[in-house]
């Protein structure tokens, strides 16, 4: 910005002498919620979205009697936009408008045998991008189902439960796999990445479904992996006593642990969710602050620089 001029140096207006800033780019942003809050948009744009719901949390073993493991709860549900995620878990960018604010729910990981909590982003009043909460592991339990399926528990060779429930397009997740009741070993929680393992003879229960990589933050990092199954015996097992599901990253979404036999402990409580929004880069006007000569607005009026 140049020095205060007289009037015979800018046409006839006293004033400052401005140089135009011609128009730039505000680069992407990513905001990432861990706990429920507010999204305020920077510019009017589609953006880009992983929604990820609380996991279900593990089975507690059986009655030493028995020693029945526990089974994996299922990862909480994985809903995504971009071409960084993987095909078939993609969905569309969602519209936004610039200055507005949208509710971020971001749902907590299920105790021991609950289901996950659901994450939600609203985008657009009754429009939503909502995740379900994974299935908890816990025997008899109306909640096994969500989105990915818990483990079935060993006793009478439960089935798993299933997973994309309610269902979404892209599918949301995958189902649990089944227990083994002579070889008292139990399923693995289903994940965003494949279903859970079905509970096998020896010391090993099944394992937890895949996860999925994401890089909406850039670097590669695994969602809404399966708890593993519990097993009859007490070394080896898949999903050990009280691991939770948040282990090997929090807000992952994944699900817990189920417990081996012999066991008193409780299984592992289910990962919490997340919530990421990614804005694109967007332009920023040119600007012409403060008071300008007439030469000046005649030169750039002519170049068709001129903004007011």
């Amino acid at each position: 910005m140049g020095s205060p001029t007289n009037s015979a140096q800018n046409g006839g207006i006293i004033g400052v002498s401005n140089t135009y800033n011609p128009p730039t780019c505000a680069p992407a942003e990513t905001t990432t919620f861990t706990a429920s809050g507010t999204f305020t948009a920077s510019a009017s744009a589609s953006v880009d979205y992983l929604v990820i719901a609380g996991g279900g949390g593990g089975d507690y073993a059986s009655a030493p009697a028995t020693y029945h493991g526990g089974a994996g709860g299922g990862a909480g549900g994985y809903r995504a936009s971009g071409p960084t995620t993987p095909s078939p878990t993609r969905g569309s960018a969602v519209p936004v408008v610039g200055g507005a604010s949208y509710t971020i729910t971001v749902g907590g990981g299920g105790a021991a045998g609950v289901r996950g909590v659901n994450s939600v982003f609203n985008y657009a009043g009754c429009a939503t991008v909502t995740s379900t909460g994974g299935g908890g592991a816990n025997e008899p339990n109306p909640n096994k189902d969500g989105g990915s399926g818990s483990g079935g528990n060993s006793n009478d060779s439960k089935s798993g439960g299933s997973g994309n429930t309610p269902p979404t397009s892209p599918g949301q997740g995958s189902a649990g796999g089944s227990g083994s009741d002579p070889a008292l070993n139990s399923g693995g929680g289903g994940g965003a990445g494949g279903t859970g393992g079905a509970g096998s003879p020896g010391p090993t229960g099944g394992a937890g479904g895949a996860g999925v990589a994401n890089t909406i933050t850039g670097s590669p990092v695994t969602y809404a992996r399966g708890g593993g199954g519990g097993h009859a015996g007490n070394t080896g097992a898949v999903g050990a006593p009280g691991v939770a599901g948040a282990a090997g990253g929090n807000n992952t979404g994944n699900g817990g642990n189920g417990v081996i036999g012999q066991s008193a402990v409780v299984g592992g409580a289910g990962g919490p969710g997340v919530v990421i929004i990614k804005e694109p880069a967007y332009p920023l006007p040119g600007t012409a602050p403060g008071v300008w000569s007439m030469q000046s607005v005649y030169t750039n009026v002519r170049a068709g620089t001129w903004t007011n």
